[in-house]
């Protein structure tokens, strides 16, 4: 019995030490215990921040948000969980939430700024700022590593408007920037170095392939053709030319507007209004010789 006693003590002495070694770790809090508790914070905060993406896909944005919610309570330096959270604050009318959401991230310190920014142009769309709208749209392009998606918003923008010489620059612009395989291979890589930024030995991988550009020679020979053919039927494009045809036939230029009126019915052949306005700049033109 008292050998019995004896084992019984041991054990809970071991039991109160191992407790007491416990209780010491948890008050200083080592870096590697520390390191242990963040890591596991970032991958349960994502299971929710992949969930909040999978309902804001389908539209649920009432379940989306509270997914955000969640991970951001699990993990609040979630940046991709904050954006996700305003966007669904967004489409729930809730935009003085979603506004103060992203005006935190870009006083934090945002990794993509461009996002936020170009999320708060359509924030102020929606509000019918057009002031903030445009100020927003100006502030992706100084931040963004494939700046064209701004520049034809910022483009649609004057020409609802009615700015016919304002459109036609940023029209122009867009043509510069618009998806080709050198602006989408350089834009990868620029985006790329943006999602590295703490990988030192990565980002001198990409800032040497930026410094070498862009081979005409590789791309035709492994992928040039199939990606030009995708793109002619891209509606965008096709948009952006009539747009601009539009512009300068409004600015009583129709010579100029030809070529942009052809080239969008050259690539949708079927879009009625395309047409339509090529023929009639093309019957007008000839009425004025």
């Amino acid at each position: 019995m008292n050998k019995l006693n004896k084992q019984v003590r041991l054990g809970l002495i071991i039991i109160w030490g191992c407790l007491a070694v416990f209780a010491v770790i948890w008050y200083i809090e080592p870096q590697w215990l520390i390191h242990i508790s963040y890591q596991g914070k970032i991958v349960e905060g994502t299971e929710h921040k992949l969930k909040g993406d999978q309902m804001l896909r389908q539209g649920d944005f009432k379940e989306a948000y509270s997914a955000y919610s969640r991970a951001l309570e699990i993990e609040s330096t979630l940046q991709s969980a904050a954006i996700g959270k305003a966007t669904a604050a967004e489409r729930l009318d809730l935009d003085n939430e979603a506004l103060g959401i992203y005006n935190k991230l870009l006083a934090d310190g945002a990794d993509k700024p461009y996002e936020i920014y170009y999320n708060l142009a359509t924030l102020y769309e929606k509000q019918r700022n057009l002031e903030k709208t445009i100020e927003a749209l100006d502030s992706t392009l100084v931040t963004s590593p494939d700046p064209f998606d701004a520049y034809v918003r910022l483009a649609r923008l004057y020409f609802i408007n009615s700015k016919w010489k304002r459109a036609l620059y940023y029209y122009r612009q867009s043509f510069d920037s618009k998806p080709d395989l050198k602006n989408d291979y350089l834009s990868t890589l620029r985006s790329e170095r943006n999602v590295f930024m703490l990988d030192e030995s990565l980002q001198k991988d990409i800032n040497s392939f930026l410094e070498k550009g862009f081979s005409e020679a590789e791309a035709a020979l492994y992928y040039q053709t199939p990606y030009i053919k995708a793109l002619k039927k891209d509606p965008t494009i096709a948009r952006i030319y009539n747009d601009a045809g539009f512009c300068y036939a409004m600015l009583g230029d129709l010579e100029s507007s030809l070529p942009f009126f052809q080239e969008a019915v050259n690539i949708q052949p079927e879009n009625e209004e395309f047409v339509q306005n090529l023929a009639k700049a093309q019957h007008d033109l000839g009425s004025s010789k």
